[in-house]
């Protein structure tokens, strides 16, 4: 099992990777810098593909890693992305429907991808008590508008 700082090490290579435009080869990075004679020796990663999305083409593009906090029983109007994006439920239950798949409910481990200009049209807080923690990693053109209301 990765510690903390072991996740933010390839959360940032995965992030790399993205922004350079080298996403199909990043399973292989991990795989490498997971080998890497940094890590101690009684240290054991298994790294596991989880999803493998193509990136559009686009002007200087840039990657966003953010974690959205939904309070209890938040939800989000429907809109798009420019850009893809990659979701990771770190806490809670979530539904989340994005067009052109059916409404589905996401617990912690689970994952998504938004495709670019899909509408989104559920992201709700199934709880009402406690909140739902959420990491995104966005691929975005810099200095554009990246959501737009539906």
């Amino acid at each position: 099992m990765m510690n903390r700082r072991e996740m933010s090490k390839l959360l940032a290579l995965a992030a790399g990777a993205l922004a350079t435009g080298s996403a199909n080869t990043l399973s292989e990075e991990l795989r490498t810098h997971t080998q890497g004679t940094s890590m101690r020796s009684s240290d054991s990663i298994d790294v596991h593909d989880l999803m493998s999305e193509p990136l559009a083409q686009m002007q200087n593009p840039e990657v966003t890693m953010l974690t959205l906090t939904l309070a209890p029983g938040a939800t989000s109007h429907p809109h798009r992305h420019t850009g893809p994006v990659f979701a990771y439920i770190l806490e809670g239950s979530i539904l989340n429907q994005v067009d052109p798949e059916p409404a589905k409910t996401y617990h912690p481990g689970d994952f998504f991808y938004e495709p670019p200009m899909h509408v989104h049209r559920q992201f709700k807080n199934l709880s009402t008590t406690e909140s739902a923690k959420v990491l995104a990693i966005e691929v975005r053109e810099k200095d554009k508008e990246f959501t737009i209301d539906v």
